[in-house]
This record gives structure tokens, sequence and C-alpha cells, in this order.
């Protein structure tokens, strides 16, 4: 199975998970990690495919929102963005 393949994949694996939430949960930020996760799919398919740079979605930055001393990693962007960014990508290696 090639590359492409395998992060089509993984970005419709993401774009289901978030399909699965209500409309306040996907309204969310999503935890650091989860943004980190995004991040490594587009970094693979940018990787595998040099040639799609400009049509890609962004990268979620990730910030802290924690107060008091405790951390709170979030992404930028809530889930129904990043599930626009996932469904790009998967449409970008069709």
């Amino acid at each position: 199975m090639d590359m492409n393949s395998n992060i089509r994949k993984k970005a419709f694996g993401i774009m289901k998970s978030i399909e699965s939430m209500n409309e306040k949960e996907r309204a969310q930020r999503p935890s650091g990690s989860f943004g980190l996760n995004y991040n490594k799919l587009r970094e693979l398919c940018l990787n595998n495919n040099s040639n799609l740079k400009e049509l890609l979605p962004p990268q979620v930055k990730i910030e802290d929102y924690g107060d008091a001393g405790y951390t709170r990693m979030l992404t930028e962007h809530n889930f129904s963005e990043i599930h626009t960014f996932c469904s790009e990508i998967y449409q970008l290696l069709e």
C-alpha cells in the first residue's frame, strides 16, 4: 500500500472521529496532542507530495490556555476547522 493511501486513511479516521461529535463538541478546541497528530498528518502529506505545498491547509498552532500554574495545551483551531483541513487533505490525495 502506498503512503498516500495511508495518509488518506489517517485523515479519514480523524474526520470520522470528529463527525461522531455533537455540534457543541465540534466547536471546542482539541488537546495539544490532537493538534500534533493533525500536524504530523499534514507533514507526512507534504513530505510525500511536495507539489501540494501551496494547496495544503495550515498547520494548527498549539497554545497554553492554562492558568494558575496549570498547563492546558489546546489548539488554536476547533474540531470543525480541523475536520475541514483533514477533508481537504483527503480530497487532494484522491
